[in-house]
């Protein structure tokens, strides 16, 4: 009895050893399929790492890239960064500028553009708030106040791609021709000065035929014969409340619907007008943004 027990316990010792010894074998065998699919999720383990690693280097070499390059600014509203911008408002360069020094009548010294070279890829203008200019091998900093040369435009060449022009906040006077015949341009921002008043020139912007989005400034307060004339495209303008005059034929052959003007009544009928200033001017209304007391508006027929 002893015996047969003894026997039947070894055999279970040697048939538990026995399997005990082929489980690691059968575990570790395994289908085509499963095997197939080890090694896709391995190849695309491998892919991924290899991909982001290459990801990781060409990147650090594009940024190292960008940092080399010379970086290009939006139209520069807080800056005096002025000068030509490309089509997609990338900084071109200043252009060469021939400034000059002059005196205010309170004898203040102050720097007036001339003159500007541009380029046949410049879209945009912005006016320079400062400028250096050299006298006596020393280079001294001005503001730019004042802009024109008289007759003509102020663009050396190149003028005829010119679509924006922005002048920043000091600009005083924009003289007579200083942005006429200028066959592309369709917008117009002219911000305010700190201080003083602004003034714009006869013929400012003669025969700008495509010139219709226009912004001027808060205290400007003059403008001058056909300073308008021949902007065709024109339908309606914003005037400041601080206008004292306007010169003849200064909105003739345009299409002035609405002239907005920043005042009243009293306001407007202060304003010196040149004998012709509404020539020109047909079924436009003059909107009185500050009339309370009367009519909102005159017609001219």
């Amino acid at each position: 009895m002893e015996e047969n027990e003894v026997k039947v316990e070894t055999e279970k010792v040697e048939e538990t050893a026995e399997i005990a010894d082929k489980t690691p074998v059968e575990s570790k065998k395994m289908s085509p399929k499963e095997k197939k699919a080890t090694w896709i999720i391995g190849s695309i383990g491998v892919l991924l790492v290899a991909t982001l690693t290459t990801v990781l280097v060409v990147g650090a070499v594009e940024d190292h890239k960008r940092s080399q390059q010379t970086p290009y600014y939006t139209i520069p509203w807080n800056t005096d960064l002025g000068g030509f911008y490309d089509e997609n408002d990338k900084y071109i360069s200043e252009g060469n500028g021939d400034y000059v020094k002059k005196k205010d009548s309170a004898d203040n010294e102050y720097a007036h553009l001339r003159q500007v070279g541009t380029s046949t890829r410049a879209r945009t203008f912005v006016l320079p708030t400062y400028v250096t200019i050299k006298e006596d091998d020393k280079d001294n900093k001005y503001q730019v106040f004042t802009v024109g040369k008289e007759e003509g435009n102020i663009f050396h060449s190149g003028s005829e791609n010119i679509t924006a022009i922005y002048a920043q906040s000091l600009y005083k006077e924009i003289g007579a021709y200083s942005f006429s015949n200028l066959p592309s341009l369709t917008k117009v921002s002219l911000r305010s000065t700190p201080k003083g008043k602004q003034e714009i020139g006869n013929h400012a912007f003669y025969g700008d035929a495509l010139l219709k989005d226009v912004t001027l400034a808060d205290n400007l307060t003059a403008i001058g014969e056909s300073a308008f004339e021949g902007c065709t495209a024109l339908e309606q303008i914003t005037l400041s409340g601080s206008l004292t005059k306007l010169g003849k034929n200064v909105f003739k052959d345009t299409s002035m619907r609405y002239i907005n003007f920043n005042g009243n009544k009293t306001d407007w009928d202060t304003v010196t007008k040149e004998e012709g200033w509404d020539e020109g001017l047909h079924e436009c209304y003059i909107q009185l943004l500050k009339e309370e007391q009367r009519s909102p508006y005159i017609y001219i027929e």
